[in-house]
């Protein structure tokens, strides 16, 4: 009974300093910035040990969490090919208000790889590269979306670091590396089919001049897998 006292104590502990960083990662980020929320939501089905399909769905809010500017989704299917390689093909969705109000929606058709890799008693580290090319007028390769994620697991608790870069593929925007986003999150496995997630980012954009402006979020995440 101590031993298993004692596992659920330091899970809790794993837990709270887990939350207590991110919320202190928040705080040290500037009071000038925009603070946003972003909802995601994940159902994924195995179809065998290398092939899985997925569903998401996310929404963002900006303007201190008061205004939701863009929902978007995700049709995934991946495929582990062996040595830790791994493929992906998605369709996207994206609807995203302007500042003036306007929707606008973008839809594209997505591939990309993965390579997955552990170092002992550090960190799993997977890189993931995903190309953009869009559907809807005019039809075109759009960005690609170069990541890399760096987890460790204590338990049913993982925390994870991931770096995002968004480079242009089109040619029409004014700088090539445009938009970087990074994350810190706390993913707890709740049961055999759902994990809660809690993390904050920081997105920062590029505009004409070369300039970098950036917004500060806090994000939820919800995943089942059946």
């Amino acid at each position: 009974m101590k031993d298993v006292a004692a596992c659920v104590n330091k899970r809790r502990m794993i837990v709270g300093v887990s939350v207590i960083a991110l919320v202190s990662l928040l705080s040290n980020a500037s009071a000038r910035e925009d603070w946003q929320y972003w909802s995601t939501w994940t159902a994924a089905h195995k179809l065998s040990e290398k092939a899985s399909v997925s569903a998401m769905a996310e929404i963002y809010f900006r303007d201190d969490m008061k205004d939701d500017y863009v929902y978007d989704e995700y049709i995934t299917y991946t495929r582990k090919i062996g040595y830790g390689f791994g493929l992906i093909a998605q369709g996207y969705f994206e609807s995203v208000q302007s500042a003036s109000g306007e929707w606008n929606g973008t839809r594209s058709a997505v591939a990309g790889a993965t390579y997955s890799f552990s170092v002992p008693r550090i960190a799993d580290i997977k890189l993931e590269d995903r190309f953009f090319y869009k559907v809807n007028s005019p039809a075109q390769w759009d960005y690609h979306r170069p990541r890399i994620y760096i987890s460790r697991a204590f338990g049913p608790v993982t925390l994870m670091l991931s770096d995002e870069m968004r480079v242009d593929l089109s040619g029409s925007r004014d700088h090539n590396f445009y938009r970087n986003r990074i994350y810190a999150t706390v993913i707890l496995q709740a049961t055999d089919c759902l994990s809660l997630g809690l993390g904050c980012l920081r997105q920062s954009d590029r505009d004409a001049d070369g300039d970098w402006s950036s917004v500060n979020g806090l994000q939820t995440v919800v995943s089942v897998v059946f």
